[in-house]
C-alpha cells in the first residue's frame, strides 16, 4: 500500500495543539531514559486526542497502574479504540494486576479481527506485541506519514505535553538539490520546532537519499548545542517547550 502523504487534518490538528493548551498532564514516569505518562486504568486513547482516524497506525506507550481486575477469555490483543489502554494490555496479556508498561497501536476497524469484542469497530486497538504481530505491523508500515523535507515537528499533530515520551516515524524524502541551509538548534536532542529531515541527517539517522525516522518526544533542555555533522550545522540554543531525538525504526520498511 502507498504511504499516506503529510495530511492536512494533522497540520489543522497542531495549530488546536500546544505544550500548554491541554487541559491535563498525567505524572512522568522514566523508563530506561524515557520519560512516559502514569495514566489511570480507565484511560483511553481519546484521553490524548489520539482516536482519529489522521493517526491510524500510531503507537502509545504508557505506565498502568495495579488492579484487582481480572481478564477476560479474549486474548486477541484487539478491542475497539474506545477500550480501556490498561484493559486491552491485562485482556492482551501485556501486563497482570501489577500492571506495567503498555503499548497499542491504533487501526482501522476493518482487516483486523474483532476477537471477542462481538461488534463492528469503526477503530481498533491492537496490544503491541501480543497477538496479530504481522498484520499490525503491516498497517503500521502503510501509515506512517510523508513528510516534507522542511517539515516541522511541530506541525505533525504530536507536539503537545501528554504525549512527552512517545515516538512517531515519518518517510523523509530525499533532500533537494544545493540543500540551502537550515535553521536548526542543538546536536543529538534538537528543538521541539526542528524539521524532522535535516535533524535526522545530522544525527546520523539517514542520509540525504531520505528515508524513514523515528522522533522520540522529550521534556525541555534550557541549553542546546549546536555542531557540524553529515555536512548539517546546527546553533546553540534553548530547546523551547520540548525538545526531539531519533531512535531506532520500531518497524522494519
Amino acid at each position: 500500500m502507498t504511504r499516506p502523504d503529510f495530511p492536512t487534518t494533522l497540520t489543522l490538528l497542531a495549530l488546536s495543539f500546544s505544550l500548554s493548551t491541554l487541559a491535563f498532564t498525567p505524572a512522568p514516569t522514566e523508563v530506561d531514559g524515557r520519560v512516559l505518562p502514569e495514566i489511570k486504568w480507565k484511560t483511553t486513547l481519546g484521553t490524548f486526542h489520539l482516536d482519529k482516524e489522521a493517526f491510524w497506525g500510531q503507537r502509545f506507550t504508557a505506565m498502568c497502574p495495579s488492579t484487582s481486575q481480572k481478564a477476560s477469555a479474549d486474548t486477541s490483543g484487539v478491542c475497539p479504540s474506545t477500550h480501556s489502554i490498561c484493559q486491552a494490555g491485562l485482556q492482551a496479556g501485556a501486563i497482570d494486576g501489577k500492571g506495567g508498561l503498555v503499548t497499542v497501536q491504533l487501526n482501522p476497524g476493518v482487516g483486523i479481527p474483532a476477537g471477542g469484542a462481538g461488534k463492528d469497530m469503526a477503530r481498533s486497538l491492537s496490544v503491541v506485541g501480543k497477538g496479530n504481530s504481522k498484520a499490525i505491523d503491516q498497517i503500521y508500515r502503510d501509515h506512517i506519514q510523508r513528510i516534507t523535507w522542511d517539515t516541522r515537528f511541530t506541525l505533525t499533530g504530536f507536539a503537545y505535553k501528554p504525549l512527552l515520551g512517545q515516538r512517531f516515524t515519518f518517510d523523509c524524502p530525499a533532500a533537494p538539490k544545493n540543500v540551502p541551509s537550515r535553521h536548526l538548534v542543538g546536536t543529538d536532542s534538537y528543538a521541539l520546532a526542528s524539521m524532522i529531515c535535516p535533524a535526522a541527517v545530522h544525527a546520523g539517522a539517514m542520509t540525504l537519499a531520505g528515508g524513514l525516522v523515528t522522533v522520540q518526544m522529550n521534556p525541555r533542555r534550557k541549553k542546546l548545542v549546536g555542531s557540524v555533522r553529515n555536512g548539517i550545522a546546527t546553533k546553540d540554543g534553548s530547546s523551547g517547550l520540548g525538545a526531539i531525538s531519533f531512535v531506532a525504526n520500531p518497524v522494519t520498511p
